[in-house]
């Protein structure tokens, strides 16, 4: 018997809720960091003023027009990549295993979408942003309402959020090495500070200050990243961590991952789940929800394609795309992967556990921080530290500067069309100052909250994304799609996604005991806007222009027709490498079989339920033997007494048809550490009978039970254990 799974030291420190999360930075990581910053400030500003195409809008919102797939495919991949990934991704690889994977690998799949099928007419048409592209395509009123809701979303999704995870990595790392208490009471200034650094360059030097910094801070990111994934393994695969002649010993990573995989629940290699599953995210929700989600995100958003319409020419406009999707397979092992390296280092008692949350249970969100104060030494911490701020950076500038280009291009040259480039620029700098604020005072507000920050995220974008998803595909693929029918589904998405953001908000969101979940919601959306669409246009058919006819495919097939001026940039050839590589590690992680969660309450005889008690389940698989602790009632935090659980705050849970052997005892006194006093525990509050503290004599079976498909609610499937005591 091996109980793998250790809840109670796995979600508690055991220590207080006051835990030094310092990480202890020395004047080494300081110099690093300094230098860091004030070079990437330079460098944007020095990117865009040596460009004399400065002086025009093409030079400043476009970059002259002259990126090429190389500083499109980095700067892609750098825009996306923000401190949300390097604070939420590590917090899900902890919990809940490579699930969240999803959002990195299925991203592979709608760059190729982007790559293929509408890089081509956004570059054709020549458009400076994506609101100007819908224009041509159907009339101004999408335009207008796109320009809008594109500039909120750039304030509210990338600058918001990736803000918000930015303060909180600061307030755990170089706060504290400034001798800084509470930093939390400082995140004001915090976040004033990370956007006003960011800020600056992106003023000065637009688009091409943009891209040129975004190439160079994909690279310390991805160092930053390597040596947190790879020390970890290494110290799982046998190193000291201080003997750094041992590094060319590469068999130690090797035998890191072997050790993580033994060492935690096979359900954290799964990247697939069931309904029933905790998450809430269900294999067939990713499958049908993410692509609504990323066409939006990769193939519509003026702050991630803005990157594609300064490239040099179709060819790569095509290819950048196709190259962003190569690098999102390194997101998983980089960023979601050391959340599960940090998972078997405390299981196995190499590093401490987490610290404590003020809820009680562990701060899961500090796994990328913790992993940096235990795994890398003085100097290693300030690359990492200075990868965090390129990240933040990366994403914060890019939504600034597509923010100032739809304002001046799309709002303001409308009413003033005869405004110079001169002053369209100063327009653009002075929206870029406001923004920022506007996104200042977004981010205190969404602040707090029981949710991960990412899936705050992800929710938000569930509502948001399906109007110019169904648009913009059905523009581009299907000739008869009206005007009329393009406004109308803007506007009317828009509206349901609002209530549909409500009713989610206030749990309303279940038929019987089955959950339409934001992700599964998006889809939903998605298709009875596409039904709209579809009777609007042909009530209204559309009267195209010579312009709008050549912006709609004659047949999907056409796009594999173009052949590329240079042969090794053949976008077909690429987009079939990525799209058998990405298939080939669904494969490999999609999981072979189910595993459900565990839960229960222990009571006595007149159904109260008993606290701070050991349950120890034993089963004929030790991977599966668990052991947790039943809960204190709380009724601040609404906890119940005599709960226990497995595989629902981390991933877990067994196999159908599995059958335990239950045991329920005291619990027994930590083993204290060398040199500490041995720490007294509370007697329980009930006597439990002898036969129920021993495996080999206790009476308790539970046979793990199927969860039917479709059912998200499973109250009915809790394991309630009653004991003859009073």
């Amino acid at each position: 018997m091996n109980h793998v799974q250790c809840l109670p030291f796995l979600l508690g420190s055991g220590g207080s809720g006051d835990v030094d999360v310092n990480i202890g930075l020395g004047w080494i990581d300081n110099s690093v960091i300094l230098i860091y910053l004030v070079g990437i400030v330079l460098l944007g500003c020095w990117a865009g003023l040596r460009k004399k195409a400065q002086s025009d809008g093409g030079g400043y919102f476009l970059a002259g027009k002259s990126l090429s797939w190389p500083i499109i495919g980095l700067a892609l991949f750098a825009t996306n990549i923000s401190t949300i990934h390097l604070v939420s991704f590590p917090q899900s690889g902890y919990t809940t295993g490579l699930l969240y994977g999803n959002y990195e690998w299925m991203a592979a799949f709608t760059l190729v979408i982007l790559a293929l099928f509408f890089a081509p007419f956004y570059i054709r048409s020549r458009v400076a942003t994506l609101p100007d592209f819908l224009e041509k395509r159907y009339n101004r009123g999408c335009r207008d309402v796109w320009a809008v809701v594109s500039i909120f979303s750039a304030i509210l999704v990338h600058i918001g959020f990736t803000l918000l995870t930015g303060a909180i990595v600061l307030e755990g790392t170089i706060l504290p090495a400034l001798d800084i208490q509470n930093p939390e009471q400082y995140r004001l200034i915090t976040v004033v500070a990370l956007c006003g650094v960011t800020a600056i360059y992106t003023i000065v030097g637009g688009l091409m200050a943009v891209v040129i910094t975004e190439a160079v801070q994909t690279v310390i990111l991805l160092i930053g990243a390597v040596c947190i994934t790879a020390l970890g393994l290494y110290m799982l695969g046998g190193w000291d961590g201080q003997t750094f002649a041992d590094l060319y010993y590469t068999g130690y990573m090797v035998d890191g991952w072997e050790t993580m995989k033994a060492s935690v629940h096979p359900q954290n290699f799964s990247i697939a789940r069931p309904d029933c599953d905790p998450s809430g995210t269900s294999w067939y929700a990713v499958l049908l929800g993410y692509p609504v989600l990323g066409i939006w995100y990769w193939c519509t958003d003026q702050t991630i394609v803005q990157r594609v319409l300064g490239a040099k020419n179709e060819d790569h406009a095509r290819i950048g795309p196709i190259f962003a999707g190569l690098l999102k397979v390194l997101p998983v092992f980089l960023f979601v992967v050391p959340g599960l390296i940090c998972l078997s280092l405390i299981q196995s008692g190499t590093i401490d556990p987490l610290p404590t949350a003020s809820g009680g249970g562990a701060a899961t969100e500090k796994t990328y921080t913790h992993m940096i104060q235990h795994v890398l030494p003085l100097g290693m911490r300030g690359i990492v530290v200075a990868a965090l701020l390129a990240a933040l950076m990366s994403t914060v500038s890019g939504a600034l500067n597509s923010i100032a280009t739809l304002v001046s291009y799309d709002l303001y040259k409308r009413w003033a069309p005869n405004t110079s480039d001169k002053s369209l620029v100063r327009i653009g700098q002075f929206v870029t100052f406001l923004a920022m604020c506007v996104a200042i005072g977004w981010t205190l507000m969404i602040s707090g909250g029981a949710k991960s920050i990412f899936q705050k995220m992800v929710d938000l974008l569930s509502f948001v994304a399906p109007p110019p998803a169904v648009v913009f595909t059905l523009g581009v693929f299907w000739r008869r799609g009206s005007g009329v029918a393009g406004l109308v589904t803007l506007i009317v998405g828009f509206l349901v996604g609002i209530l549909g953001a409500i009713v989610t908000l206030y749990e309303w969101n279940y038929i019987g005991d089955y959950q339409i979940t934001p992700m599964l919601a998006a889809f939903i959306i998605a298709a009875l806007l596409t039904v709209l669409y579809v009777v609007l246009s042909l009530i209204y058919p559309h009267k195209h222009t010579e312009e709008s006819e050549q912006l709609v495919w004659k047949s999907p097939l056409a796009a594999f027709l173009a052949k590329p001026k240079n042969w090794a940039l053949d976008h077909r050839f690429w987009s079939l490498v990525l799209v058998v590589g990405m298939g080939s590690l669904y494969w490999i992680y999609w999981g072979e079989e189910n595993y459900y969660a565990i839960e229960g309450q222990v009571t006595n005889s007149a159904g109260e339920g008993i606290e701070s008690v050991e349950v120890i389940f034993d089963c004929d698989d030790d991977r599966f033997d668990f052991t947790s602790v039943t809960t204190v009632a709380d009724e601040e935090n609404d906890v119940t007494a005599g709960n226990y659980s497995y595989g629902v705050k981390l991933a877990g849970g067994a196999p159908a048809g599995t059958v335990y052997t239950v045991a329920i005892r005291p619990v027994p006194p930590p083993k204290p550490k060398e040199g500490e006093e041995a720490v007294e525990v509370a007697p329980p509050t009930v006597a439990i009978p002898d036969q129920f503290q021993s495996l080999e004599t206790t009476p308790l079976k539970i046979t793990v039970k199927e969860v039917p498909a479709f059912q998200t609610e499973t109250e009915q499937f809790k394991y309630n254990i009653k004991l003859p005591i009073e």
